[in-house]
């Protein structure tokens, strides 16, 4: 899942770790464009997914 750099316009930045636990999943992204960092916590099942 890609997400979209919150410091910058930069799109679409793949991540660079996940961590998945039952339905939550971790990702971990650095953006290309600027070099900011950041993680997002998502409830796979909000998002019609399943985890691995």
């Amino acid at each position: 899942m890609t997400d979209n750099c919150p410091n910058c316009p930069q799109q679409q930045v793949n991540p660079v770790a996940e961590d998945i636990r039952g339905t939550q999943v971790s990702h971990l992204y650095r953006c290309a464009g600027c070099g900011h960092i950041w993680s997002t916590n998502r409830d796979a099942d909000a998002y019609g997914q399943e985890a691995a």
